[in-house]
């Protein structure tokens, strides 16, 4: 295991102490959630970074979040990054992420609407680790929101409506 310095930018979400290593050339992060080590690219720093947020910040089990799903098998297969889901493994939030130097363009929202389509989470939200945008589906379309709903408010609020 090499130590070299640290290449990430911080992030708007709280500074994480992951556990990282140098593997074959590559920097690699050990995935709390996943239970593997995986190469840790531009992407997967902010992906790592919002999954303990979503935990130690915003109270939800780390059994509830699924990341890097696989929504359909072939050549055009898609892969979504982080959902959220309920209970009865309902989807609640839907996440793509983004390297840091990725700008969160209409394209971006574009990608992840289309997630949507085929995971219908009442909450989407597309960020870079520097800037992060959430929108929650209405019978009037999309509305913004200063950020995901911590745990508490999908019983408070009646988010998801039941």
């Amino acid at each position: 295991m090499e130590n070299r310095p640290n290449s990430n930018p911080l992030l708007l979400f709280p500074e994480v102490s992951l556990v990282r290593r140098w593997q074959r050339g590559r920097e690699e992060v050990w995935d709390a959630f996943r239970r593997r080590w995986l190469a840790l690219g531009p992407e997967e720093w902010v992906r790592q970074h919002l999954a303990h947020y979503m935990v130690n910040h915003l109270g939800y089990p780390k059994n509830r979040l699924v990341i890097e799903k696989r929504l359909a098998d072939g050549v055009d297969s898609t892969r979504l990054d982080l959902l959220l889901v309920g209970k009865e493994g309902e989807p609640l939030v839907l996440v793509e992420c983004k390297a840091p130097q990725t700008q969160l363009s209409e394209e971006v929202w574009w990608q992840v609407l289309g997630y949507g389509m085929q995971v219908p989470a009442p909450v989407v939200a597309v960020t870079n680790g520097l800037g992060m945008e959430v929108r929650q589906r209405t019978p009037q379309g999309w509305m913004n929101l200063s950020g995901i709903p911590p745990a508490d408010a999908w019983i408070r609020k009646g988010l998801t409506g039941k």
